[in-house]
């Protein structure tokens, strides 16, 4: 099989044919390592590239297989992880000229364990400065361009990722997700994007986390592999008390379940009120696709949804936090935008502060309460398929609204009370706009029932007219 069709493949496919020794992970990892020297000057995906790195894990990885040692689906799989999340012994930049020469001493948890079942880490993925927005503009790395336009930004702030593995680049990325920042690319690239129950996976080796709502999740090219990917990375970290010792289910076992039997819930409010009408017909459509897969249906309300700007004081004042120590050392070496950003959590008081938390608990609860009587929620993941990468405004709804910098709150409009509530949530390709935009459909579930999604996510993708499209890059 070609290259270029190896590097296609989902990771649920190539895997048996690495465990079979059919493909080796030396070939693999030197073509990947090629298409993203190749895609690199397009895609601007990639901070830091690990040519001799991942040719070193993937030789270890095939004589492993050679002395009959096969550790799971990821081995020998070439992945990306986003460059927020510690890499031991190579250079981990947050996307800022601040930490531009920061080396962690250790890999984070999640990249550990990724290496443990056998994985190949291809490079660190750019995205926006300190994770902080929409769109995977840097400023001082330069943009991410989206491989299904590529005049067109990839969603931030895990962009590099989404692009990768939209491109054909990486077979997963590791993102995180404070606002819908797995979500964001996974809906704007046509890919998988994944944030589980909040405490599920380990944040240590995070950088400039937030305290409030920050997760470590994987961006794929299927539901399936979204699965695989949780099972490594999830788990109780005892070193990461953010973590929950709930146990890890077998997620293989609810992806063969279908979605007959289910019933979603369409919020009456909130998340359909603000939409392009190219979002709204594609997610519509995706609805209706699952009642006739068998998936009742029932209307649900999330009243205090129309409080959720609130939340905003909270993840403001824990920003400012986070970020107080380089601002004073570093000052200079921050974006205009990303300091202004910042600055602006000092004036909140305790008081909001407060507000903001009891908001929080109410839109928590009400979410709850509204997945006591359905299965999983279903809404649009974004208001509109990508904007441009040079644009300020989007017309959405009748008016034009902000797509980044201070005060723009559109793009993560239907991902971020999530991050609030820290319930999962999964988006999948539903279809694309008239310019060939991909479109992503979000399925909300009960906290650390991730397999629920995965169920309802396959039974869907299996009918959604995303299924076989790739971006056309040459």
């Amino acid at each position: 099989m070609p290259d270029s069709e190896l590097l296609r493949l989902t990771i649920a496919e190539i895997a048996p044919l690495i465990q079979a020794r059919e493909v080796s992970p030396v070939a693999l990892t030197a073509a990947a390592l090629a298409e993203a020297e190749l895609r690199q000057p397009a895609l601007n995906s990639f901070i830091t590239i690990l040519h001799e790195q991942a040719m070193a894990q993937a030789e270890q990885a095939e004589a492993a297989l050679a002395r009959g040692e096969y550790l799971g689906p990821l081995h020998g799989i070439p992945i990306g992880i986003k460059d927020n999340i510690a890499t031991g012994g190579i250079t981990t930049t947050v996307g800022s000229k601040v930490l531009r020469d920061h080396v962690p001493a250790a890999d984070a948890e999640v990249v550990r364990r990724c290496k443990e079942a056998g994985a190949i880490i291809l490079g660190k993925e750019n995205l926006e400065e300190f994770a902080a927005g929409a769109t995977s503009n840097n400023p001082h790395y330069g943009a991410v361009h989206n491989p299904w336009a590529l005049e067109h930004i990839p969603g931030g702030s895990s962009g590099g990722g989404g692009a990768n593995v939209a491109a054909g680049v990486t077979f997963a990325s590791l993102g995180t997700d404070l606002g819908g920042s797995v979500r964001l690319p996974g809906a704007f690239c046509g890919v998988v994007g994944l944030k589980q129950t909040f405490g599920r996976v380990s944040q240590r080796g995070l950088l400039v986390t937030s305290y409030n709502g920050d997760h470590i999740g994987p961006m794929t090219r299927s539901v399936r592999d979204s699965a695989l990917m949780l099972q490594v990375i999830a788990g109780y970290d005892p070193l990461d008390p953010s973590t929950v010792p709930v146990p890890v289910a077998d997620y293989s076992l609810a992806l063969e379940q279908g979605g007959r039997g289910l019933t979603m819930g369409i919020p009456s409010n909130y998340y359909f009120d603000l939409l392009d009408p190219e979002v709204e017909t594609a997610v519509r459509r995706a609805i209706a696709a699952l009642e006739e897969l068998g998936v009742a249906s029932r209307e649900v309300s999330v009243p205090s949804m129309k409080y959720a700007g609130a939340l905003r004081f909270s993840s403001m004042a824990d920003s400012v936090v986070t970020h107080e120590p380089l601002i004073a050392s570093n000052r200079e070496d921050y974006s205009p935008d990303t300091l202004y950003r910042t600055l602006a959590g000092q004036f909140v008081l305790g008081r909001d502060y407060a507000k903001a938390m009891k908001v929080q608990r109410i839109i928590k609860e009400e979410h709850a309460r509204a997945l006591q009587d359905v299965d999983f929620l279903v809404t649009p993941t974004t208001p509109s398929p990508a904007p441009r990468i040079d644009a300020e405004t989007v017309m959405v709804g009748g008016e034009r609204q902000k797509v980044r910098g201070p005060g723009s709150g559109l793009v993560s409009r239907n991902t971020s009370p999530m991050n609030a509530t820290g319930f999962p949530a999964i988006t999948v390709p539903c279809g694309f706009s008239a310019a060939g935009l991909p479109i992503g459909l979000q399925f909300i579930g009960r906290p650390w029932d991730e397999g629920a999604l995965f169920r309802i996510g396959q039974a869907y993708e299996a009918v959604s007219p995303s299924r076989g499209h790739w971006p056309a890059l040459d």
